[in-house]
């Protein structure tokens, strides 16, 4: 009866695997609109040739893995710079994170078909990695490079891979995930205090030779491609963890804050992943080794401001939770009298949690997988097909960037009229206050204008007041509080001089 119960419970969670995955296919057909975040590293992949790629820091101030947004770049080159094409390496890795995933908790951890099966599940459903493997950032392919790095190190123990070899690859990893060095220093590290611990002379040296190649090559890499980013990078980051203590940055490391990516069920997990490692550590198992001291270096370089409490740069914390939890399980039921019993009612609650979450999963063909404020494709293809030769566009200043992406680099006209009528936004700061200030005059100089708006989130109420008192302000469409508004100036206008006016 309960191997009965195991094949259902196993071939159940192939089928929500797949449905999750149709999911994600869906949500690329759709192709939602570029965020702020995306465009502003999308502009650097489409519009730079492949030397200028090459010369950090990217456009933006944006910072990403040197091998990854080559990869996106050649992606592209091949098949158009669509949301689908610029997103899709972020599709594969999770694909190759629930492969590399399923080997490891196989080969590495000898867990049970169903084991892996919940755990499988629960990776597919979780909703950051739902969200982000239909991303144009490197947060999903840092999951998979995590558990390979890893899953490289097992087969290495195993006398599969040698160390030149393991070197090469580790080396390969750093150019697509910057997490990596942690991973992989926590590797080389346990495998050197193994060494000193057996007084292996021989091992000693050869994994300090390997630690010294990849850090020199780590070295030269930071100060070709990271260091010219990550002053900028450090006072956004900086900026960010001011407004919060640290205990609520931790609290929140399961929510990334973009988006519906919010996975906070991960630490409903976390007390049995702990067990889980307790229990291979009180085993002496060398992964368990390599991995805990993996994730002391994230924390240790925390710690020191090197690497920020946020849950988009600790994606690869949940996997390596979920991998630990079933070992969690075995050890609270090992302490249990009645195994069968409680062995059929665990199966049948985590079917039940699986089930859960694909009703969740299955949100997001709908209306849960668009970004809020961000959806300006349609409203970029309507004033294309609408404006006319007497009529202009403002382009709020965060819209900049997916708009140029829409509308092609470098161009300085929408739509088929004869006269550049773009109005490009330069201070959003201006929109908050109740003054007519340059951003605001250079719309009410035209007398028609369409006004286009994303991630408006220092607010844009006063200035549409303002816009209201000299015409008529109409809201022509609003996709997922992403709004276009049409503005007609009054045929009286004239800005007074004593409006409340910042500058002459």
């Amino acid at each position: 009866m309960l191997k009965y119960r195991e094949r259902i419970f196993i071939f159940a969670s192939i089928g929500i695997v797949a449905m999750s995955v149709v999911v994600r296919i869906i949500m690329y057909i759709k192709c939602r609109s570029l965020w702020l975040d995306e465009a502003l590293l999308a502009e650097s992949i489409v519009s730079r040739n492949w030397l200028e790629l090459l010369v950090s820091p990217l456009s933006n101030g944006q910072s990403a893995p040197v091998l990854y947004v080559i990869t996106v770049k050649l992606i592209g080159a091949t098949f158009g710079y669509s949301e689908f094409s610029l997103r899709v390496f972020s599709l594969f890795t999770f694909v190759g994170l629930l492969t590399c995933e399923t080997v490891f908790m196989k080969k590495v951890f000898n867990l049970s078909n169903y084991q892996i099966a919940f755990v499988v599940v629960m990776t597919a459903l979780l909703p950051s990695y739902i969200w982000y493997s239909n991303e144009l950032k490197p947060y999903m392919s840092d999951a998979f490079f995590a558990v390979l790095t890893i899953l490289l190190y097992f087969y290495y123990t195993q006398r599969k891979i040698k160390l030149p070899i393991l070197t090469a690859l580790y080396i390969l990893i750093l150019g697509f995930s910057s997490p990596g060095i942690f991973f992989v220093g926590g590797v080389l590290f346990s495998e050197f205090l193994v060494a000193v611990f057996n007084k292996n002379k021989r091992n000693i040296i050869c994994i300090s030779l390997s630690g010294i190649v990849i850090l020199a090559v780590f070295g030269l890499y930071y100060h070709w491609w990271l260091s010219p980013a990550s002053e900028a990078m450090k006072i956004y980051w900086d900026n960010v963890a001011s407004k919060e203590t640290i205990i609520n940055r931790i609290i929140k490391i399961f929510k990334p804050g973009v988006g519906r990516s919010a996975s906070n069920v991960v630490w409903l997990f976390v007390p049995f992943a702990l067990l889980g490692f307790y229990s291979l550590i009180r085993q002496k198992d060398k992964i368990a080794y390599s991995m805990g001291l993996s994730i002391f270096l994230v924390f240790l370089a925390s710690a020191i401001g090197k690497w920020p409490l946020s849950g988009r740069l600790w994606l690869f914390l949940p996997v390596i939770i979920l991998i630990f939890t079933p070992i969690g399980f075995d050890f609270v039921y090992d302490k249990i009298k009645s195994p069968k019993i409680t062995e059929i009612v665990g199966l049948s609650l985590l079917f039940v949690i699986m089930v859960c979450f694909m009703v969740y999963c299955a949100q997001y063909v709908g209306d849960k997988m668009y970004f809020s404020c961000q959806e300006v494709n349609p409203l970029i293809s309507y004033v294309k097909k609408n404006i006319k030769d007497d009529e202009f566009l403002y382009v709020y200043p965060p819209v900049k960037y997916a708009f140029s992406y829409k509308n092609g680099y470098g161009i300085s006209k929408i739509g088929n009229t004869t006269k550049d009528n773009i109005i490009w936004g330069i201070n959003r700061d201006e929109w908050n206050e109740s003054v007519v200030g340059n951003e605001l005059r250079s719309i009410l100089e035209n007398k028609k204008t369409y006004l286009i708006f994303q991630h408006y989130w220092v607010g844009i109420d006063k200035g549409l007041a303002v816009l209201r008192n000299y015409g008529t302000l109409t809201e022509v469409m609003n996709v997922y509080n992403t709004p276009l508004y049409y503005f007609e100036r009054n045929n009286d206008y004239e800005v007074s001089e004593n409006y409340n006016s910042r500058r002459p």
